[in-house]
């Protein structure tokens, strides 16, 4: 593991659910880190108006299918824990009591599956 690198970004990230690894692709992994989301608008006169609505934290992830996913059981487990370690920056995102939603597609060509994400009540990132 990598010395604690604030500056740092990319590199190798590695995601297990319930103690089991799946594989990222390359393609980018999102994270929502915040549990409120802020709407804004403007009543008739011109003055603003905010609304705080609470979310789910949220992992946006294409995940590599490999030698095959078992999607419909995973949509089905209640709750699910996953670790997000981003390996060469020394940061880990935990999510407990998540679920998966979405809807899983497969692309034949790349073996990506997308339109899944990772959403739950609780997240946590660790430094070092």
């Amino acid at each position: 593991m990598a010395d604690n690198c604030c500056d740092s970004f990319g590199g190798i990230v590695s995601i297990t659910v319930d103690g089991e690894r799946l594989t990222p692709t390359e393609a980018e992994i999102t994270l929502e880190v915040a549990n409120t989301e802020i709407e804004h608008k403007a009543n008739q006169d011109g003055s603003p108006c905010y609304m705080a609505k609470p979310k789910l934290y949220v992992a946006d992830i294409k995940f590599r299918n490999g030698c095959g996913i078992a999607w419909s059981e995973k949509l089905r487990k209640c709750k699910i824990d996953v670790t997000i370690a981003e390996e060469d920056n020394a940061r880990t995102h935990m999510f407990t009591g998540a679920r998966f939603v979405g809807t899983p597609k497969l692309n034949l060509s790349t073996g990506e599956v997308d339109g899944v994400m990772i959403a739950g009540p609780n997240y946590r990132p660790l430094v070092g």
